[in-house]
C-alpha cells in the first residue's frame, strides 16, 4: 500500500511528483471509493456553484436595498433598525439561521426541501433558496456597514450638493450620483466576502445536506482521505484568489482612476 501510494519516496520527490500531476489534471485517486479525486470534485463542484451564485445575488440585492434606505433615511427609526439588524446578523451563528430557516418556513409550509439537492432545475431552484438566504444573511451586514458609510460620504461630497442646488430630486441624487461612487470601496469588500463565502458553504452544505464541496470537505476530513482532501483545498484556494481578481478587474471598470497603465 505505501508502494502504491508513493509513500515509500522521499517527501521531496512525493510533492513534485503530486505538483507534475495536478498541473496534468491529476490529483490521486480517493483513498476511501479509490476513484479519480478530480472527478469527484467536479461533481460535486455543481451544488457549490449554485450555492455561491445564489447566496452572492441574494447578499448584493439586501445590502444595497439595505444601505441605501439606511443612508436615505440616516438618524431615523429606518435607520437604527437596519444597523440593529446588521449588528444581530454578524453575531447569529450561521448554521443556527439555517435551522431557523427549516423550523420557520420548511417543516410548516412543505415549499422547500430540508435537504438534498434533487435532480432536476425546478428542484435545484427549491433546494438552494434557504441555504442562499442563510448565506446572504450572513456575509449581508458587512457589505451594508461599508455601503451605507461610503453613501453618507457621497452625499456630503461637494458634486452632490451641487447638484441638489440644481434642484435635482434626492432619490436621483442617492441613485444616480451618490451610489456608483459608493460602489468601489463596496467592490472590493463583496470580492473578499465571496472568498468567505465559499467557507461559509461548508456550514451550510452540511446543515441543510446539500452535496457540495463543503459537505465533501466535511466528509473527507472525518475519513482522513487524504488526496479529497488536497483536492477541495486547492480548487478553494484557486477560487478566492479569482474573486479577487475579478474584483480589482470591476474596481478599475467601474473607477477609472484605478486602472493600471
Amino acid at each position: 500500500m505505501n508502494h502504491q501510494l508513493g509513500l515509500d519516496r522521499p517527501l521531496w520527490t512525493q510533492f513534485w511528483s503530486y505538483a507534475g500531476d495536478v498541473l496534468h489534471g491529476d490529483f490521486g485517486r480517493s483513498y476511501s471509493s479509490l476513484e479519480p479525486v478530480g472527478g469527484l470534485v467536479w461533481d460535486r463542484f455543481a451544488a457549490t456553484a449554485w450555492l455561491l451564485v445564489a447566496g452572492l445575488i441574494l447578499s448584493l440585492l439586501l445590502s444595497i436595498t439595505l444601505a441605501t434606505l439606511a443612508a436615505r433615511y440616516r438618524g431615523t427609526w429606518v435607520d437604527s433598525a437596519i444597523r440593529t439588524f446588521t449588528v444581530t446578523s454578524i453575531a447569529v451563528p450561521t448554521f443556527w439561521s439555517g435551522l431557523l430557516l427549516v423550523l420557520v418556513f420548511a417543516l410548516p409550509t412543505g415549499w422547500f426541501p430540508v435537504g438534498g439537492f434533487g435532480d432536476t432545475t425546478v428542484e435545484h431552484f427549491r433546494s438552494i433558496v434557504l441555504p442562499a438566504i442563510t448565506l446572504a444573511i450572513a456575509t449581508a451586514p458587512i457589505q451594508v456597514r461599508v455601503l451605507r458609510a461610503n453613501l453618507i460620504e457621497s452625499l456630503g461630497s461637494g458634486y452632490v450638493e451641487a447638484a441638489a442646488s440644481r434642484g435635482v430630486p434626492r432619490r436621483r441624487l442617492l441613485l444616480r450620483h451618490a451610489l456608483p461612487n459608493a460602489a468601489v470601496p463596496a467592490i472590493a469588500v463583496v470580492s473578499i466576502q465571496a472568498g468567505y463565502l465559499l467557507f461559509g458553504s461548508v456550514i451550510v452544505e452540511n446543515t441543510f445536506q446539500l452535496p457540495g464541496l463543503g459537505s465533501g470537505l466535511v466528509t473527507a476530513i472525518t475519513q482522513r482521505d487524504y488526496p479529497m482532501i488536497n483536492g477541495i483545498t486547492l480548487l478553494f484556494a484557486v477560487l478566492v484568489i479569482s474573486f479577487s481578481l475579478i474584483g480589482d478587474a470591476l474596481s478599475a471598470i467601474v473607477d477609472p482612476r484605478v486602472r493600471v497603465s
